[in-house]
């Protein structure tokens, strides 16, 4: 069996997305976007997006195999 040989790529790929979820729920950053007087389900997009780009990037991983 042949190992794919871009599989750093998605190793990148995996870390700037961790990367980004940290900095948008895990920064100073989330107290501003909570604080404010956003509407209700704000979070929950928030973490739609990041399950959009999770699903974008295993999508495209597995159409480059």
């Amino acid at each position: 069996m042949r190992l794919n040989q871009d599989n750093g790529h998605s190793l990148d790929s995996v870390v700037l997305l961790f990367l980004f979820g940290l900095f948008v729920f895990f920064s100073p950053f989330t107290f501003w976007w909570s604080a404010s007087a956003s509407v209700w389900y704000l979070p929950y997009l928030l973490w739609l997006g990041l399950i959009v780009l999770i699903a974008w990037v295993v999508h495209r991983r597995r159409h480059d195999v």
